[in-house]
């Protein structure tokens, strides 16, 4: 158990650098696979359903990309009324999820997450 203490350590200090970016108000580090590898969510929220249906949604749209024989995308966002989901590829084996308020500016926080992401694609 020892042994995975220093991935759940830096694992737990990118969902608070995440956490930290304004707008975000929940976050999950996700496995390619789809579970769950960090997370600051609101109680009642099923993480492992959550971070199974985000790594479909991402999965999906580097098929649909491959289909039409373009590059697979950074970043798939959904736009709610009440909130913005953002997943961001980071590296072969993770993701993120951040869940966003709906008058952010996506843009500025794809931006945020961009370096975020690089690192834990090499880290992890």
């Amino acid at each position: 158990m020892s042994e995975n203490r220093p991935l759940r350590d830096k694992i737990q200090k990118y969902v608070d650098e995440v956490m930290s970016l304004d707008a975000v108000t929940s976050c999950a580090i996700v496995s390619r696979s789809g579970h769950i590898m960090g997370r600051q969510m609101d109680e009642g929220v099923s993480a492992p359903s959550f971070a199974a249906m985000a790594a479909t949604m991402l999965a999906s749209s580097e098929g649909a990309s491959s289909i039409l024989h373009l590059s697979p995308p950074s970043y798939v966002v959904a736009e709610m009324a009440d909130a913005i989901l953002i997943i961001c590829s980071a590296g072969k084996n993770a993701l993120i999820t951040v869940i966003i308020n709906n008058q952010s500016d996506v843009h500025s926080v794809k931006n945020s997450l961009a370096g975020i992401c690089g690192r834990i694609g090499e880290e992890l």
